[in-house]
């Protein structure tokens, strides 16, 4: 009994040492094995671009799906119905199923015209985050056009 105490208080006062005696950020990457800081130890939204060095992420890492990537890319494209001259029209795009969009945008098909006006480019739906976004635009041309959607997304 004598023998099993005072191994409990060897090994307690060890970790007691290491969380009272050892100074802020003393423990780095040469302390820490390959391997031991897991998915499970990362808190949600602790590694942001910020942490991030440049050129800390490689293709390979992409390759291994280290960072969650479509396999297509991420733009999305859509075509609406065409838009009489002076008149206002909207199309939106939408992300594949497992996805959410980052931003987006759009415009006529062909040659842009000095009057066109962007009236809104927008996230749209009830999902959170959202998965589509739509462009509404004006058309200052003198013929109908086609709008386009732009979505950008990300898994």
């Amino acid at each position: 009994m004598a023998v099993a105490g005072t191994a409990l208080l060897v090994s307690l006062g060890g970790t007691g040492y290491a969380a009272t005696q050892l100074p802020p950020k003393s423990v780095g990457h040469a302390q820490i094995r390959n391997g031991a800081v897991g998915n499970l130890q990362i808190r949600d939204n602790a590694i942001t671009t910020g942490k991030i060095r440049n050129g800390q992420i490689q293709a390979r890492d992409l390759a291994k799906r280290v960072i969650p990537v479509l396999p297509q890319g991420s733009l999305q494209q859509t075509s609406g119905d065409p838009v009489a001259p002076g008149a206002i029209g909207g199309v939106s795009a939408q992300c594949p199923p497992g996805a959410h969009a980052t931003g987006g945008g759009g415009g006529f098909q062909g040659a842009p015209d000095v009057n066109d006006r962007v009236v809104d480019s927008i996230p749209v739906g009830d999902e959170r985050p959202p998965v589509r976004w739509r462009v509404t635009l004006f058309n200052g041309s003198q013929q109908p056009r086609t709008p386009v959607a732009y979505v950008s997304c990300t898994t």
